[in-house]
């Protein structure tokens, strides 16, 4: 199937779209630069088969090979350690492109994600912790894959913003 847009939808809202017209059983995204080594695709579906509902690659648990910028890698470290600490995450890795879903459980959290753009996928696993969905994450090999469209200063500071909005929300819950 080929789902095509003539204008930008944002990751969170393009993803939306892409599973709601799926119709697999265990549904995941993985990025199209290719940066994990796909030697982890066996494990990422296989996940959801053994029982998980989620299934991620983790570019910072200690036994991941990563190649990154410094910088980058200094903006990711900062991000994932802020979701853990404000959002109570026990994840380490929440923003990695590398994901797989048990499709009842995805779809029993794709309507409460308010986020259309780079923190869905960060809202969606943190959703899928606090209402006990079992959630894997292990260690991928990973390099940067060369160009992206993630705007280190703006969408850090977004990202950031939208822990604190998530944050908000779950307080009056």
């Amino acid at each position: 199937m080929h789902l095509h847009s003539e204008k930008r939808q944002g990751r969170g809202r393009a993803l939306n779209r892409a599973f709601k017209a799926s119709r697999g059983e265990i549904l995941g995204y993985i990025d199209v630069d290719l940066a994990t080594d796909m030697n982890h695709l066996k494990e990422l579906i296989q996940s959801i088969r053994d029982g998980y509902d989620f299934a991620t690659g983790s570019r910072m648990l200690p036994e991941s090979n990563v190649k990154r910028s410094f910088k980058r890698g200094f903006a990711s470290k900062g991000f994932n350690s802020l979701a853990r600490l404000v959002l109570g995450s026990k994840l380490y890795d929440h923003q990695c492109g590398f994901k797989s879903f048990r499709r009842e459980a995805l779809f029993s959290l794709i309507d409460d994600i308010k986020d259309t753009h780079w923190f869905w996928d960060t809202e969606l696993l943190v959703r899928a912790q606090r209402k006990g969905f079992k959630v894997k994450e292990f260690p991928i090999v990973w390099k940067h894959g060369g160009t992206t469209k993630v705007n280190l200063v703006k969408d850090v500071f977004g990202m950031g913003s939208q822990i604190f909005r998530l944050w908000y929300e779950f307080l009056w819950d």
